[in-house]
This record gives C-alpha cells, sequence and structure tokens, in this order.
C-alpha cells in the first residue's frame, strides 16, 4: 500500500487552534514555521503556550509516533505554518 500525504497552509493566531486531529492510521507529521514569530505545539486545546512545545521561525517540528490530537497557538500575530500528514 501506498502513502497518504497531504500538505496544507494552516495560519496560526493567538487563539489556540487544532493541528491534527485523532488519526490511527497517521504514520507521520512534519509542521514547518513558516512564519516570523514563534509558534507553540500542545497536547491539548485547554493548554496555552507556556505548556507547549516552541518553534521558532523557520523550524521544523516531526512526530512518527503520535495518533493523537494537537493543538497549536502563535506567541503573536497570525503565523503561517505548513502542515504534512503521512498515512496509509
Amino acid at each position: 500500500m501506498g502513502k497518504n500525504i497531504v500538505t496544507r497552509r494552516l495560519p496560526v493566531s493567538t487563539t489556540v487552534v487544532n493541528l491534527v486531529g485523532e488519526d490511527p492510521n497517521r504514520k507521520g507529521i512534519l509542521v514547518y514555521n513558516n512564519g516570523t514569530e514563534t509558534v507553540y505545539i500542545l497536547g491539548a486545546k485547554g493548554q496555552t503556550s507556556t505548556d507547549g512545545i516552541p518553534l521558532a521561525a523557520g523550524a521544523s517540528y516531526e512526530d512518527d509516533t503520535s495518533t493523537g490530537e494537537l493543538f497549536i497557538v502563535a506567541a503573536s500575530g497570525t503565523q503561517d505554518v505548513r502542515v504534512m500528514t503521512i498515512g496509509d
């Protein structure tokens, strides 16, 4: 079977938004901060930037083990984030 690869642009502001939903078929995710300010990856919607993993401008984050829901929030402004998900 081939892999299903989906890429998308995600505008991220100072309001927490869904990065990816729970997906038991997800094999990996790549997140690239194409913006100018830090964004934070969160494990739950009720968290804030102080709980998150910082992703500086120009940095990327890869996860090939988690199939759970992830969230994201920007330190300031609206940031341009690129997301690639890989599934079955």
